[in-house]
């Protein structure tokens, strides 16, 4: 992930005479088919029957990596090389290293203070004056960083034993991850003479004729890679997860913690994003198809990232996703990127400051009221002077808020009101952050809505309601499969999905009920 970024400016679509390389130099192993379904991946009820996925992992669709490029907005990126619809894969690629679920969630129970006596931050006293381990979320994470830094390092030590008995294949493969897992550093740190072909083949484990400068990876340098680009719990944080392990351990509730991807780890931020993640699972006992590589045979049952297109992407844009949760205000969102060491001036943070600047309320303030009246009276104050769809999406939590707190009375009229608020921010979020977890729970809420409505209707012999039930399963539908792809076409697939995202998003403990852990 980049250290530091400038203004963005203008896509073009870069041509061999931009100066650099072409878009199409370093594509790697790319896929000339489009991938139709990933459901496999994601549904266990989806996975083939034969145990053999019908595509191959690493799957790379039509993307080009670029370095030192006018159409990134930072250092190296990704950019598309064909005109791309929303909903269409990216790529879907493996984990290098991850954390590995059940033994990490043996050693944070069963650890005492004797296995982390070097761990200051994790250490309290008690009232006997005994050291004994605090097991929160810091604790976990770094259990999880710990773990990670294990494996790299026991690559590392293949490499320096000259004396190894491991075999050819095995020496290749570890020169292979650690080769992906070095060239995460940041460009500035690590000034790269590789092509964008060569880097592209690196981070998708196909390069192992180069040694990185193994020299540098000590404990503090592989920390610093893995805290600036592995990829944490999406959904919930450490504090959830060590919080349900604590009060009722169970480790089936989480499938996973912490992954490096270095193809992911190459993707710039923008709060205004044009991709999105998902994590998912290959099926244990599924094998790739027959023209898949050597990887498959080592990742039955891990995980994977799948990335899509959430809006239409022009040949020659840069793919970009959100760094953080995208429904935030923007001095927020700028705090929590500060540790990425960059101030976010992409196109929705300038629009929104711009907005903020000019109306006469220059700061609504980034703590939510209290009670239902005064959050009605705050998003009144957005939708009569400062309507626009970054503040919308940026007051999303203030939104949600208060239409949870309104719908505990089941007044029709206010069910009118709350529907046709909801219906601008959801726009405002097709146009900002499309298909977002945030945005899935509105569609959820408005589709259930308009199902009230409709029984309403019919009791009371009125018209209309059924047009709103039939716009939003569309909407929702669309939404679904813009995030996760077009599933085959497979209407049961879509459902299953939509139950799916519903439960976890507007169900209090809907994580804990559903049997596939993604989001």
């Amino acid at each position: 992930m980049p250290k530091a970024k400038r203004k963005p400016k203008k896509k073009a679509a870069p041509s061999s005479s931009d100066g650099g390389e072409s878009i199409n130099a370093g594509v790697a192993n790319l896929s000339l088919s489009p991938l139709n379904d990933v459901s496999p991946l994601l549904l266990s009820s989806a996975a083939p029957k034969d145990k053999t996925l019908s595509f191959t992992i690493p799957y790379i669709g039509p993307i080009s990596l670029v370095q030192q490029h006018q159409s990134v907005v930072h250092g190296r990126g990704l950019v598309v090389t064909r005109d791309v619809s929303a909903g269409e894969c990216l790529f879907v690629i493996p984990a290098v290293a991850a954390a590995p679920i059940d033994e990490v969630y043996d050693r944070f129970l069963d650890e005492d203070e004797e296995d982390y006596d070097d761990i200051d931050d994790d250490i309290e006293t008690s009232n006997n004056d005994a050291s004994v381990v605090k097991k929160d979320g810091p604790h976990l994470e770094s259990i999880a960083e710990d773990m990670l830094i294990e494996q790299i390092q026991s690559l590392v030590d293949i490499l320096d034993d000259k004396e190894s008995a491991c075999a050819k294949e095995d020496i290749s493969r570890a020169r292979s991850l650690l080769n992906a897992f070095v060239s995460q550093m940041s460009s500035d740190e690590v000034p790269s003479t590789a092509t964008n072909e060569d880097l592209m083949k690196t981070l998708l484990l196909s390069n192992a004729n180069t040694d990185m400068n193994k020299t540098v990876l000590d404990r503090e340098t592989m920390l610093n890679i893995i805290r600036r680009n592995a990829f944490g719990p999406d959904f919930h944080n450490y504090d959830t997860v060590a919080t349900c392990w604590n009060t009722t351990p169970d480790g089936k509730c989480y499938n996973r913690l912490l992954g490096v991807y270095p193809l992911s780890a190459m993707i710039n931020h923008s709060c205004s994003p044009n991709a999105v993640r998902v994590f998912g699972r290959i099926p244990n006992s599924s094998s790739c198809h027959p023209s898949g590589s050597e990887i498959c045979d080592k990742i039955q049952g891990k995980e994977v990232m799948l990335v899509h297109a959430n809006k239409a992407i022009a040949k020659g844009t840069e793919i970009t996703w959100s760094y953080i949760p995208p429904s935030n205000p923007l001095n927020e969102r700028r705090e929590a990127l500060s540790k990425y060491g960059f101030t976010c001036n992409c196109l929705r943070c300038v629009q929104e400051e711009k907005t903020l600047t000019a109306s006469p309320l220059t700061t609504l303030g980034d703590h939510l009221p209290g009670n239902e009246a005064s959050m009605r009276d705050m998003i009144q104050t957005i939708e009569q002077n400062l309507a626009c769809n970054e503040i919308r999406v940026s007051y999303a939590q203030l939104y949600l808020e208060y239409f949870n707190t309104a719908l505990a009375q089941s007044d029709i009229d206010k069910i009118n009101d709350i529907l046709k608020l909801a219906t601008r921010l959801h726009f405002s979020f097709v146009a900002c952050n499309n298909a977002c977890t945030e945005h899935l729970s509105i569609l959820h809420m408005c589709y259930d809505l308009a199902g009230v409505l409709h029984t309403h209707s019919l009791q009371h012999k009125s018209e209309g309601a059924m047009t709103q039930v039939r716009f939003w399963t569309e909407q929702l539908k669309k939404t679904v499969m813009t995030r996760y792809g077009n599933l085959g076409e497979n209407l049961e697939n879509v459902r299953a999905l939509m139950k799916h995202s519903k439960l976890v998003l507007r169900r209090k403990d809907g994580w804990y009920s559903v049997n596939d852990k993604f989001i």
